[in-house]
This record gives C-alpha cells, structure tokens and sequence, in this order.
C-alpha cells in the first residue's frame, strides 16, 4: 500500500508530500505501537483479514481504500498524530522502519515509564536483602542473557501481582470513578443499541438481495407464459396487434419485473456501502472506546498494585528493624521500599494521564460519532426515499398499460373445432376434394401448435434415485404420471 501526503490537505501531518510502502502487516504493528505509545487513546479498526481471494483487483483496492481511511483518523487525532512511531512509519526510510519494525529501536519500545518502573518495583519483592553489584563492565553475551530472562520473569511477576491485585478487590478509589462508570455505561448501551440496528440492517439487505433476484425470476416467469400464449394461439413473434389479453399482461408485468429487479440490484448495493458497512464501522469505534477504558483500567490496577508494594515492604521493614541479627536485610529493605515509592509517583502520574487522555477520547468520539450517525442515518432515508420512487414509477407507468389491454380478447383456434374437422377428414374416401382446403388449414393450425412442458417433472425420490421410463407406478406410456392412477389402470 502507497501512502501519500499533500502539503494542500487539512489532514497533512507533513508540511511536505509524503510518499512510502507499506504491508499490511506494517499496518498492523503501527495499530499495535499506537495502543503502547498511547494508552487510553481511540485508536481507529484496522480493516479485517481474509484468508480467500486476498490477491483479487477488488479486495487489493477496497483494502487499500479501508488503509488510508485508518491513516487519515490516525493523523487527524491530536493524541496519535505525534507519536514517535507513527513518524517512523511515515517518515523513517525503508532501512530505518524494518529496523524499527524488528528490534523497536525507538524510544522505550513501546513502554511507558509507569510500565517499566512497576516491573522493576515487583520484581523487587523477591529480592529483598539480596546485595546488587552496578559495575560499569561490557556485558558478555551470557549476561545479556539473564537480562533478558530477567525482564521475562520481571514481566511474569507483575502479571501475578496486578492478578492479586484485582481479585482482592484492593483498588484505588479516585475523584472521577463516577464520571468513568457514565462513561462505560454510555458505551455499553450505545453498543447495545448499535448491535440491535445493524443485526436488522443486515436482515433488510439481504431481504432487498433476495427481492432483486426474485423479481428478475418472476420475470422470466411472465415471460414464458406469454411466449406459451402465444404459441398456444398462434400469435407471431412481434405480432403485437394478435397479442391475447392475458398473454400481452403476461408481457408487460414480466418486463416490468425486469426493469424493477434491476433498480432493486442497485438499490441493494446502495444500502450495503452507504449504510450497512457505515454501521458495522461505528460499532468498531465502539470496540476501540472500549479497549481505551480497558486501558485506564489496567493502569488504575498497575497504581493499585504498587500501593500495595509500598505497604507490603513498610510491613516487612518495621518487622526487620525489630528483629535482632536482621538489620542487614533491613537495609535492603529500605532501599527496595525507595524504589517502589517512587513507583507509585510515576504509576500515579501516568494513571492520572491516562484517565485525562481517555476522557478527552469519549468528547472526541461522541461529537464526530454523532455527525457521523447522522449521515448513516440521513443516507439511510435518503436511499429509501429514491428507491420507492422509483418503484413506484415503474409500477404505476405499468397500470394503465394492464388496464388498456383487453382481457376478452382471445384467439379464434378452437381445438374442439379442429379436432372435428380432423375427424370430417377421416370419414371421407381417399380422393374427396370437398372441404380439403378447411381441413388442410386446420391440420396446419394444429400441427403448429407446441404445446407447453408443464407441469414440471417430477421431484428426485428422497433417497437421490431419479424415475425412470420403465417404473410403472409413475410412468404411463412413457408420460409422467401427475394424478392418482385410476382403479383400471
């Protein structure tokens, strides 16, 4: 995917054009960095994934049209549109954004300072006493190796802790708790809402899908029973002056039906790109207020968490400087409970952050959140509106139409009438002239007949064998069968 920018655009993070190429996979891990970078920040759905025909023209160019629309919401907010790694994302060469990409060399790789001084707070608490040496030699490549392992377990800790945390129930109370319990409950019910609207939206295009096909149908439907009519009569094709009544009704409702199916295709195509994927789109913006509240959540229980450190270690300092022959690990003591408190200022600080940024979000996506419903919904109106229009034009340009055919008229071939004429024809001997020119007529009439196929055939058995010729319960000198057979058959 091509990124551009233009220096003339409102939405320009650049004061120059911009050009890169991105995968969707550099999509992806930009959607991920966001979500690091800025904890508690709306950050917009990313399109979805498709295992099949992911190399087709249509889905590469929907795709890429969903991408730039991610991009554009992503520099448009004024919480996303200066962080670090959108920057490399667009700005960073090729080189520089792969290897960015690989080992996130770029700021804190995505840690806040909340993130890593809790981790180091928690990790304190199982080495309390222990004496640490801080020299300033190279690290051998095995020493980079316990770092590493030591950040894993670092992380492990926290993970159990922050657990501890929440299944005591033992969270910090703030000012604001009861403007953030508005908030998700806002959320929830708007999603509520919107899941209810979209299932039915979904329903009502499906059911104008389904109204498309099945009016082209009953089309070709009316269509074969006027050319039937005509067969049946005689009429020539384009013979419009001999139509039959009903025949020429079949006519005209058929090639309505087609007309009508195909405003209705149209109609079914509308309603899916301007209000049924609109729709699916404001629940996923409904999701990503969600993962932000999700967010402050995590930090208020990362706070909480190192509050308890704090308390746990006063607990174990006083209980060490009580306890003769244990002043040595009292002095660990005091230096790991340095640490934490400082913890819990920066936990505190990015807590508060967070909680201001997420309740800046909720303003932002309620205003355009509204503007944007409202064009879903004004569209909605508007396509319904057209649609029935349209319709109904069709429809009543057709009533007068119906009702200026004549329903008495019918043809004048009579098969009681050509039958018995067959019949004069074969009571007189061979040679008579008299009445051979009516009969001939009549004989040429009828030979032209093409009677029509129907009914149907018959249904498959229920277990897939199919009748045949020979099987005397449903055949009769080789015809189908279509009534009960009489008690001499």
């Amino acid at each position: 995917t091509s990124t551009n920018g233009n220096s003339n655009s409102k939405n320009t993070l650049f004061p120059y054009a911009t050009s890169v190429n991105r995968r969707y996979s550099d999509f992806s891990w930009l959607f991920d960095h966001l979500h690091k970078e800025r904890p508690g920040a709306v950050v917009p759905p990313l399109p979805e994934k498709q295992q099949v025909s992911r190399f087709s023209e249509s889905f590469i160019e929907d795709r890429r049209f969903h991408l730039e629309v991610f991009l554009r919401r992503v520099v448009c907010n004024s919480e996303l549109k200066d962080t670090e790694c959108l920057l490399v994302f667009l700005g960073g060469g090729d080189a520089e954004f792969k290897k960015a990409k690989k080992d996130g060399s770029f700021g804190t790789g995505g840690k806040t300072n909340a993130d890593i001084a809790a981790t180091q707070t928690l990790s304190d608490d199982y080495d309390d006493g222990v004496e640490r040496r801080d020299d300033n030699n190279d690290h051998t490549l095995m020493d980079k190796g316990k770092e590493i392992l030591s950040h894993k377990k670092g992380g492990i800790k926290k993970w159990i802790k922050e657990k501890k945390t929440t299944m005591q129930g033992s969270m910090v109370r703030s000012p604001d708790d009861a403007i953030f319990e508005q908030v998700t409950h806002f959320i929830l019910a708007l999603e509520a809402g919107l899941k209810r609207v979209e299932s039915q939206a979904s329903a009502m295009v499906k059911r104008d899908k389904d109204v498309s096909a099945c009016l082209l149908e009953f089309g070709l439907g009316c269509d074969s029973l006027a050319h039937i009519d005509d067969e049946v009569n005689g009429t020539g094709e384009g013979d419009e002056a001999s139509y039959s009544g009903i025949g020429q009704t079949f006519r005209l409702i058929g090639k309505t039906a087609d007309a009508i199916s195909a405003i209705s295709s149209e109609h079914y195509e509308r309603e899916l790109s301007c209000f049924a994927e609109p729709l699916r789109d404001h629940l996923k913006m409904v999701h990503a207020v969600k993962v932000a509240l999700h967010k402050r959540n995590n930090r208020r229980i990362t706070y909480s968490t190192c509050l308890n450190a704090v308390d746990s270690k006063k607990t174990s300092l006083n209980k060490y400087r009580i306890t003769p022959g244990q002043e040595g690990k009292a002095f660990g003591v005091e230096s790991s409970l340095s640490r934490a408190e400082s913890a819990v200022l920066v936990a505190k600080a990015n807590y508060e952050e967070v909680s201001a940024r997420v309740l800046r979000e909720v303003d932002r996506f309620k205003k355009e959140n509204a503007v944007a419903m409202y064009e879903t919904m004004a569209e909605f109106v508007r396509a319904q509106k057209d649609h029935y229009e349209k319709m109904n034009e069709a429809w009543g340009a057709l009533l007068p139409q119906v009702e200026g055919v004549d329903a008495t008229k019918f043809s004048e071939i009579s098969f009681a009438q050509s039958a018995a004429a067959l019949r004069r024809q074969g009571s007189k001997p061979v040679g008579t002239v008299g009445g051979g020119e009516v009969v001939e007529s009549v004989t040429t009439q009828v030979d032209n007949v093409s009677m029509p196929s129907y009914p149907p055939p018959p249904e498959p058995a229920a277990n897939g064998v199919h009748t045949t010729a020979m099987d005397s319960s449903t055949m009769l000198n080789g015809a189908v069968r279509y009534r009960d057979p009489l008690p001499e058959e």
